[in-house]
């Protein structure tokens, strides 16, 4: 129910604000993580068809598991995959041969240190009782660990193998529909040029969250996919849901089946109604998507049909890592509304991230929609931040202070929305 309250309890003077609060909505008691991938694992006759060929075959299995930023529960997978392989009856003959793997960390873009690699390579896989003779990171910028295959050039231990297991959750995304084992199979083990022509897709009307059907970005995933399997490959998906550090329900067998298996489930959690568009948004962003701007930048994606044009927004992220990369923000500075920064990218071409500075300038600009966003973030200043359209606070208060001074027509109703990298609010009325 909405109530009359402080935006931050520290603050001296009260701001009679009528507050909803939108959260993920999950069930009451989830599963135990365990038994929920055990089912969905034993439960496809396509898994159990895999391992059996890949093991007579004595053929690594490619294990294609997220990085370190996704939410994907990867280790309580690969316990569950060795349990079922041990218990199987396949194996119990001595002449079988127990499967064999490697594993690579689909990154696409991101990079990461070498600690973070050791860290998570412990973490993940260690101990976890499958047969993992070599573990990679992907590198979208090394031209030397990369092979054509599909038509794009991906990490050649891709092109390589013929049986593909790859581990992702889905998540609602704002441009590219849905994450999953699809997106870990495809995008995140691509060439950075190959990435951004997928991305540049994102710019057409038809790249929404959620949106699958007709989306360029998902077809062009899911075309390369197919492509894939037309070498001889046979991929065996594994998809998780997971919110709030609980895993909620599982598939696995063709990644397409897995999508439409678990689809439900992730409207169910993460598409909120709201009754119409309010004055004021406050999008909690927490880590790891709240590690620098960029990412953040989700949450207002996401979320922004729940505001009305005019108003405001205050992006809550702690963003240690700064900005991110530069192109989105240097594509901003560059272009002071929508119009410039269509036609800078229209005479200079689409470079990764551009698609977020023009749908951010199409979010402020005056002559579109017109909505003032703050961020708050005690690693960021308005310096950083100069010339984007952007102004930064130390709090939400000072944040919130500023937009009712500059929000015209303000009726004081706002929504805060909790996970907003993650949760897809979406009003009843425009």
């Amino acid at each position: 129910m909405p109530d009359v309250r402080n935006l931050d309890p520290q603050a001296n003077e009260p701001v009679n604000i009528t507050w909803e609060t939108v959260s993920p909505a999950l069930p009451p008691q989830p599963g135990a993580a365990g038994d929920v991938l055990r089912q969905a694992l034993s439960a496809s006759g396509k898994l159990g068809g895999l391992l059996q060929s890949a093991a007579q075959a004595d053929e690594h299995i490619l294990l294609l598991v997220n990085d370190p930023h996704r939410a994907t529960q990867t280790r309580p997978a690969l316990v569950a995959l060795a349990r079922l392989i041990v218990e199987s009856a396949v194996w119990t003959n001595a002449l079988a041969r127990v499967p064999r793997f490697r594993a690579i960390v689909a990154t696409g873009t991101h990079h990461f240190p070498a600690p973070e690699h050791r860290a998570f390579e412990e973490a993940t896989f260690a101990g976890c009782g499958l047969d993992i003779e070599e573990i990679a990171w992907h590198d979208a910028t090394d031209a030397g660990s990369l092979a054509q295959v599909a038509g794009v050039r991906m990490h050649h231990w891709v092109a390589e193998s013929r049986f593909l297991l790859p581990i992702g959750s889905l998540e609602p995304h704002y441009f590219a529909g849905l994450t999953g084992p699809h997106k870990t199979v495809t995008i995140g083990c691509m060439s950075a040029d190959d990435i951004g022509r997928n991305h540049e897709g994102a710019l057409s009307p038809s790249s929404d969250i959620l949106r699958l059907q007709g989306n360029p970005v998902f077809d062009s995933a899911i075309q390369i996919l197919r492509r894939l399997e037309s070498t001889g490959k046979t991929i065996c998906a594994l998809g998780e849901v997971t919110c709030g550090g609980a895993l909620l329900a599982a598939a696995a067998g063709d990644p397409i089946e897995v999508i439409d298996a678990l689809l439900p489930t992730v409207r169910r959690i993460y598409v909120r109604p709201v009754p119409s568009p309010v004055d004021i948004l406050r999008l909690r962003v927490p880590l790891p998507l709240g590690r620098n701007l960029y990412q953040a930048d989700k949450g207002l994606k996401n979320n922004h049909p729940a505001v009305r044009d005019g108003g405001g927004i205050i992006l809550e992220a702690d963003c240690p890592e700064g900005i991110g990369p530069d192109a989105f923000l240097n594509l901003l500075r560059r272009a002071g509304d929508y119009d410039s920064a269509q036609r800078i990218m229209a005479e200079e071409g689409y470079r990764l991230g551009d698609h977020k500075a023009v749908k951010l300038r199409h979010l402020t600009d005056p002559r579109c929609r017109g909505v003032h966003v703050a961020l708050v973030s005690p690693h960021l200043a308005n310096a950083d931040l100069a010339g984007t359209g952007i102004e930064v606070f130390p709090g939400p208060q000072p944040a919130l202070d500023w937009l009712t001074a500059v929000v015209t027509g303000l009726q004081k109703r706002g929504l805060i929305i909790h996970d907003a990298g993650m949760v897809m609010v979406r009003p009843a009325t425009p």
